[in-house]
């Protein structure tokens, strides 16, 4: 009887090591914006910075940890031209100090992959659906989530033109899907060096702010202009 005390009580304590080892676990998901305004795709400094930008944040996380790379564009269920996913562990393999500059090397990449015809830009961007697809993901909690793109909402619900010239904005979300992510929207308002982004940092950020803590994101990080993350 004694042994058999003895037995419950390790298997309970590994049982709550591992259950709290669990409910630690975090998720990252980080979004790059794959339309043909999006200057992470043509413009090498902002890849650059969005490069260093997750490199520094991956290099600083525990384990485990989930990540997914993914491309946010057009909306719909088929497949994405980028998903890249890793898990970050206690083995040198798939480290965090291992896994950071594979996926900081990706993203400065980007550029060179759409002129070798690697990766083609897409003509929307629903950023509206990227949020709303990401519900399970916050619902399951400690979660975050990095999204790179110029924040312009160019989809079948928000007419691109109107809402870049101001004349409409983003539509108001009715729940809180985002409740248990943190959330950084950066990159606002700056586009490709060819087109114009005058004022549109100052009319998109708080938009967006406005958009994302409606819809439950806490806390909530808006950047643009400078790709100083």
């Amino acid at each position: 009887m004694t042994r058999l005390v003895a037995f419950l009580a390790i298997a309970f304590v590994l049982y709550s090591v591992w259950r709290a080892d669990a409910q630690e676990a975090g998720r990252t998901v980080i979004g790059v914006d794959v339309s043909g305004s999006s200057t992470f795709l043509h413009d090498q400094l902002s890849a650059d910075a969005a490069g260093g930008f997750v490199k520094s944040y991956i290099a600083g996380l525990d384990h485990p940890h989930g990540l997914t790379l993914i491309s946010v564009g057009d909306a719909g269920i088929g497949p994405r031209i980028i998903h890249i996913r890793a898990t970050v562990t206690a083995n040198r393999a798939s480290s965090a100090r291992k896994l950071a500059p594979e996926f900081e090397g990706y993203l400065r990449s980007l550029p060179s992959l759409v002129r070798d015809g690697k990766i083609a830009e897409q003509g929307t961007t629903s950023l509206v659906d990227f949020f709303h697809s990401l519900e399970p993901v916050c619902a399951a909690g400690n979660a975050s989530v990095i999204l790179f793109s110029d924040g312009i909402e160019w989809s079948s619900t928000v007419d691109g033109r109107d809402f870049v010239t101001g004349k409409i904005g983003l539509p108001q979300p009715d729940r809180r899907f985002l409740a248990g992510c943190e959330i950084r929207l950066l990159g606002v308002g700056n586009v490709r060096r060819q087109m114009s982004s005058g004022g549109l940092e100052a009319r998109l950020v708080p938009q967006w702010r406005e958009f994302l803590t409606a819809a439950g994101g806490e806390p909530i990080t808006v950047s643009g202009s400078g790709f100083a993350y």
